[in-house]
């Protein structure tokens, strides 16, 4: 049994940090575990590619502009090795075609079809650590894809499912709080929580991981763990896991934000089901992502129907919406934050809505849109007012220091 470990961009963003890291990896390796160490690229290295591919003007190729962005963590995965090789480590760097990670040819958002894992299995049983570019693969033609978001997380608990090892994911932050620490100060750091709560406040508008690493942990029972990098004590950090024996008597584990939301309302539109094909068909062509879907019957028989998402996406559906001239209206209200209260203790105690919608109410909060799933509550409100509600629910659910 070995242990797969993934160092974020800020973790290797110097050569001093990849020498730190190095020597984090050959003390663990000295222990006897074996280890894949999974790397994403320095520090802003993949802002600054970008960047360099927008100056040739054809950054709209897609496979040129993925070769470009895996040359990042090809850069760091070798330094690293090279660190290691250095304090007497034997060690190697593969890109992630060399290590057999397989996928589609969707350019900058693959998916992973298959890990080819002969190359890797090798190596390990040569008594190697093996660090891997995260973040990329082949597609069936040998073109270098990336995963997009979260790419270099993905990569590493892949890994972890493929050889049936646990996961660490080594980042700038301590752990997994209840709140996010820069909006409320006070919010408590988690120990543990549950692979659907997790993905339901990454979904939310959580930050610390991708949806889609932790659905691949869930899938396959990878055991994660999240912490900062070089810190030795697993105790400061967050277990991700199947089961959490808290949640009985917590029924919020924690509450995700999301900035920078709109609503779009349509109005004056038949309910004949025109209007809500018409609509959706424009987000589907512009790939816009849409949430907090509701639609009302009017007493004339018409719809009113809304929607959120970002500002970006708001400002691209009015404009194509003007220049197409739809036959309704739309109203777009902006800026909005999104705040979601998740937890699976919800499933077994009542009154949570009552209570948060109670707390907004006294402390004259408006909140517009409202959705609910098994685990979780949304609501939107003023962008102004998301930080003050956010510590507010925080407060009157316990999910702050001190409280």
């Amino acid at each position: 049994m070995g242990i797969v470990q993934k160092y974020g961009g800020s973790s290797v963003a110097t050569m001093e940090k990849i020498k730190a890291v190095a020597a984090c990896v050959a003390a663990r390796r000295k222990e006897g575990q074996d280890m894949v160490v999974v790397a994403s690229a320095m520090g802003k290295t993949t802002n600054a590619l970008i960047a360099l591919a927008k100056e040739t003007g054809g950054a709209d190729n897609a496979r040129e502009l993925d070769a470009l962005m895996a040359t990042g963590e090809q850069t760091t995965v070798s330094l690293l090795a090279m660190a290691l090789e250095g304090m007497g480590v034997p060690a190697v760097s593969l890109t992630g075609g060399q290590c057999g990670f397989l996928t589609n040819d969707n350019h900058s958002r693959a998916k992973i079809v298959d890990i080819k894992d002969d190359v890797l299995k090798a190596h390990i049983a040569q008594g190697k650590v093996v660090v891997v570019a995260g973040f990329q693969g082949i597609d069936a033609r040998g073109d270098i894809t990336t995963l997009g978001r979260g790419g270099s997380d993905t990569t590493a608990v892949a890994l972890a499912a493929k050889l049936g090892w646990d996961c660490e994911i080594y980042t700038d932050v301590e752990s997994i709080f209840t709140v996010d620490p820069r909006k409320c100060p006070g919010a408590k750091r988690l120990h543990r929580i549950t692979y659907d709560e997790m993905m339901e406040m990454a979904s939310l508008g959580a930050g610390v991981l991708e949806t889609r690493c932790v659905e691949i942990a869930k899938k396959y029972g990878v055991r994660l763990y999240l912490g900062k990098s070089l810190e030795t004590d697993k105790r400061k950090g967050t277990y991700i896991m199947e089961n959490n024996e808290t949640f009985e008597s917590m029924p919020i584990t924690g509450i995700s934000l999301k900035e920078n939301c709109a609503m779009l309302t349509i109005t004056g539109a038949p309910g004949d089901g025109r209007c809500v094909d018409d609509v959706f068909a424009l987000v589907a062509e512009l790939d816009v992502n849409v949430d907090m879907i509701s639609q009302q019957i009017l007493s004339d028989g018409g719809i009113a129907l809304s929607f959120s998402c970002s500002l970006e996406d708001a400002a691209l559906l009015e404009r194509n919406c003007a220049e197409r001239t739809l036959p309704y209206t739309l109203n777009v209200q902006q800026p909005l934050g999104k705040i979601s209260l998740v937890g699976v203790g919800m499933i077994t105690h009542s009154g949570i809505a009552s209570r948060a919608f109670s707390v907004l109410y006294q402390n004259n909060i408006r909140y517009y849109q409202i959705t609910t799933s098994e685990i979780s509550i949304s609501i939107t409100v003023d962008a102004e007012s998301l930080e003050k509600a956010a510590d507010l629910l925080a407060r009157a659910f316990d999910l702050c220091q001190g409280d």
